[in-house]
């Protein structure tokens, strides 16, 4: 988990209700903006969700999600004034809309590698390996409870990658969306607003690779194997008697 004053955010996979671990954790502060990042681990072929939660909800805020230098999603969550004290203060992002009705979840995904000189692939491979959240401060003209009218879709679009090995990717992940599914319109909040600064107010951003490399770099720490516990009985014979250092104690380790 990250965590920038009473902003949060972290990331969950398979629905699980646990986070990931996150590593190497640093914020920085500069002027009106903040921001955290770290490193996680990701496993192929796992869907992910992208969590963060505001404890103050003082001013409204719009999210914007983006995956591997794409955008993926934006919503808004509004100030917790009198008209809106009911809403969420934690959202998931799990997807992008690609229409009103349909989705494609965020799934990691092993890069494949090729040594065909003419291959190009389909996007900016050097910003793989990037989870980022930025919150914006906005100035909210007017509020509309509405089915979702989402008119605007990325032309980029997270697919399968094929990457030169001269690009010295392998054995990393990116990130792809799953098969196309279909999901009712929700009713959600339309809002008319406009930005308060030029830069994000906070950002968060989720660095991942394979955990056998994160650990191979020393980012992840190695697991401790610690010995089991011999009962101290199995170790004496029935004629020896034992007085044991008040000042010590036995530990079971597990």
């Amino acid at each position: 988990m990250l965590r920038i004053g009473p902003y949060s955010a972290w990331i969950a996979v398979d629905g699980a209700a646990r986070c990931l671990e996150t590593h190497c954790a640093e914020a920085r502060y500069g002027g009106s903006t903040a921001s955290a990042s770290g490193w996680i681990p990701s496993e192929a072929g796992k869907k992910f969700s992208i969590y963060w939660h505001n404890a103050k909800r003082d001013i409204a805020l719009e999210a914007v999600v983006s995956i591997d230098g794409v955008e993926c999603n934006r919503h808004v969550m509004l100030a917790a004034s009198d008209d809106f004290r009911d809403r969420p203060d934690t959202v998931r992002v799990s997807y992008t809309r690609t229409s009103e009705a349909t989705r494609r979840d965020f799934i990691f995904s092993v890069i494949q590698l090729t040594d065909d000189d003419e291959w190009l692939p389909l996007v900016d491979y050097t910003k793989f390996g990037v989870i980022t959240l930025e919150l914006w401060r906005l100035q909210v003209n007017r509020v509309v409870r509405q089915q979702l009218q989402h008119d605007s879709y990325a032309p980029v679009v997270l697919e399968s990658q094929v990457l030169h090995e001269q690009t010295k990717r392998g054995g990393t992940h990116h990130v792809r969306f799953g098969n196309e599914y279909r999901a009712s319109r929700p009713t959600v909040d339309m809002v008319d607003a406009q930005k308060l600064d030029r830069t994000p107010y906070v950002s968060f951003s989720f660095r991942y690779k394979p955990y056998d490399i994160l650990l191979a770099q020393g980012v992840i720490p190695p697991r401790v194997v610690r010995p089991q516990a011999i009962p101290i009985t199995s170790l004496l014979s029935d004629n020896v008697d034992v007085k044991m250092n008040p000042r010590m104690k036995l530990e079971s380790r597990h």
